[in-house]
């Protein structure tokens, strides 16, 4: 079964749709937590209880990369 399919959606789920979604589509992490909150009919105020701290790391980078939020300061490895 579709990891997208399971009626309950929990953050281990939620974490490996998204990571497949970005590995098999080579889509954003954020397109791709939209995607699937889009697709399963979720309120986006659930997504915190969602996201795991690997996904909160990725996402937190990705936005800095586009300059969407303020990096850190001190010295970050390229990615």
């Amino acid at each position: 079964m579709d990891i997208l399919e399971e009626k309950i959606m929990t953050k281990k789920r939620f974490s490996a749709g998204v990571e497949t979604l970005v590995a098999k589509n080579n889509m954003s992490y954020m397109d791709a937590m939209n995607f699937i909150i889009e697709k399963r009919g979720m309120d986006y105020s659930n997504i915190k209880k969602l996201l795991s701290d690997s996904l909160k790391e990725k996402v937190t980078a990705e936005a800095q990369g586009l300059n969407l939020i303020k990096e850190k300061k001190g010295n970050t490895l390229p990615v």
